[in-house]
């Protein structure tokens, strides 16, 4: 989860770099979102062409669905960091397990306790406080953007819980990335540009630590309680500030600090609790 967290972090800066033309003339979000997805879809084409694996599934409406939430999450949060502080960016994706929870009762029918909902309204405080209300009731428009995205996610998230239960990881991340970079076929005229052979090499470094970052995630989930990560998974802030100082020279300021804290303070009791009832019904 060290290694998921890490990963992330790493393409969340990189993406900025390419963003405000530090590479380069300057690239847009959703042409780096594309290159993401299509990169990494031509590395797991390699990996297929040297184990084959099976990747046939029953489930193709579902895969797709996953990564038509993936792709608008991940273009949003791309989006986001060109123009708000990346740590608000990225604590603000830290809501996305809230929304999944709120998304599973809705869906599945799932019973949450007090605790769980008071930890979900605390985190929603916290993301309130980033996208920073004025006393006119004013709003940072970007942030609320990434606040959707997280909501997406959550969506997202639903349907890996789904999938899980049911694939093969490889599976997943084959389908996902190639789902996802055929939806970023469709937005792409719009946006691209011809990107300069360092841009170039860059969206690869890109691709490869997000498919890596995937890669360690979902391995992570599937061998160890949610409970016990979530506190690592939390380290891709750090990741996230440490990368931005080293970089861009860049600190957050207080509210991004409060605000962050908030978030991952409500979502641990959440997860805390959701340990408690599995090893209840586990009893």
């Amino acid at each position: 989860m060290l290694g998921a967290s890490f990963f992330f972090a790493c393409a969340t800066i990189l993406v900025k770099g390419l963003g405000i033309s530090i590479f380069g003339n300057g690239i847009h979000p959703i042409q780096i979102a594309h290159a993401r997805f299509f990169f990494s879809f031509i590395l797991l084409g390699f990996i297929w062409c040297l184990i084959r694996p099976e990747i046939k599934s029953s489930n193709l409406s579902l895969h797709f669905l996953r990564s038509l939430f993936g792709w608008f999450g991940v273009s949003i949060l791309f989006t986001s960091v060109l123009y708000i502080p990346v740590s608000d960016a990225t604590a603000l994706t830290f809501l996305n397990p809230i929304f999944a929870m709120i998304f599973a009762v809705l869906i599945f029918r799932e019973q949450v306790g007090l605790i769980r909902w008071s930890a979900a309204l605390i985190s929603f405080s916290g993301g309130l406080l980033l996208i920073r209300p004025t006393t006119n009731f004013a709003v940072d428009p970007v942030a609320l953007l990434c606040l959707f995205g997280a909501v997406v996610m959550g969506l997202e998230i639903i349907c890996i819980k789904v999938l899980s239960n049911r694939e093969q990881v490889f599976k997943i991340l084959f389908l996902n990335n190639c789902f996802a970079m055929c939806v970023g076929f469709i937005f792409l005229p719009f946006h691209f540009v011809v990107p300069s052979l360092l841009e170039l090499g860059v969206l690869l470094i890109i691709a490869i630590c997000m498919l890596s970052g995937q890669f360690c995630f979902i391995n992570s989930v599937k061998r160890a309680e949610t409970s016990f990560l979530m506190p690592f998974f939390y380290t891709t802030l750090i990741f996230v500030i440490l990368l931005d100082l080293i970089v861009f020279s860049s600190l957050p300021d207080k509210t991004s600090y409060l605000g962050a804290s908030i978030i991952i303070f409500g979502s641990f009791i959440v997860a805390l609790r959701e340990l408690k009832i599995k090893n209840e019904k586990e009893e």
